[in-house]
């Protein structure tokens, strides 16, 4: 994994009751080791418990009583009600560690790993928000987002830039995005980022 990507995994994010409060990203965290369990899928009072009592549970996954944190996932609900993010991005370690950390967030995801998959998936599946890497083979970032912006039924969907461009904002505006994500990635500002575009929608 490019550690490069994130800059702020050192904060105690709150994954589904699991505080990761070193800098190593939770998907590359080991799991469990019990039947039916997994690191995500243990409650908060779960998580607790484990990590303070259960010697069975490997020593690496033990973790500490979570701080408090000002990063907290969005309250549960129907599935499909859960926003719907597309991630763009060609590089599949990145991919992979923004769908960890969404889908902990309580985000549903879907993914493009070029241009024209992700113009095809958003006309596919008509997501509340799109993360689009700006540098990505056959069609880049910045042609599929004008793609995506003169399609009927897209036009109102926020697009937010990632990239690690100097000087790249108000080119990615020009484009059509609607704000930036620079590279390495802030978790806490990426969060909320996310979260106030899907509530304002595209600023046409």
């Amino acid at each position: 994994m490019d550690t490069a990507f994130w800059r702020a995994w050192e904060l105690p994010c709150h994954t589904e009751g699991i505080a990761y409060t070193d800098t190593t990203p939770p998907a590359v965290r080991s799991a469990p080791e019990q039947p039916g369990m997994s690191a995500l899928s243990l409650s908060h009072a779960e998580a607790l418990s484990h990590s303070a009592s259960d010697e069975r549970l490997p020593r690496t996954t033990r973790v500490p009583v979570p701080h408090m944190s000002t990063v907290q996932p969005p309250e549960p609900g129907p599935q499909e009600r859960l926003p719907l993010v597309l991630i763009a991005e060609d590089h599949e370690d990145s991919r992979d560690a923004l769908r960890t950390l969404l889908d902990a967030f309580g985000f549903r995801v879907v993914e493009a790993g070029n241009g024209r998959e992700a113009v095809e998936r958003a006309l596919a599946d008509r997501p509340d928000v799109i993360l689009m890497d700006m540098m990505m083979p056959y069609v880049d970032g910045f042609q599929a987002t004008r793609e995506i912006r003169a399609a009927e039924g897209l036009r109102g969907v926020p697009i937010l830039a990632i990239t690690a461009m100097e000087g790249a904002r108000q080119r990615v505006l020009d484009a059509g995005c609607d704000d930036l994500v620079p590279k390495p990635i802030d978790v806490r500002a990426f969060l909320e980022q996310v979260r106030v575009w899907i509530r304002r929608g595209h600023s046409a």
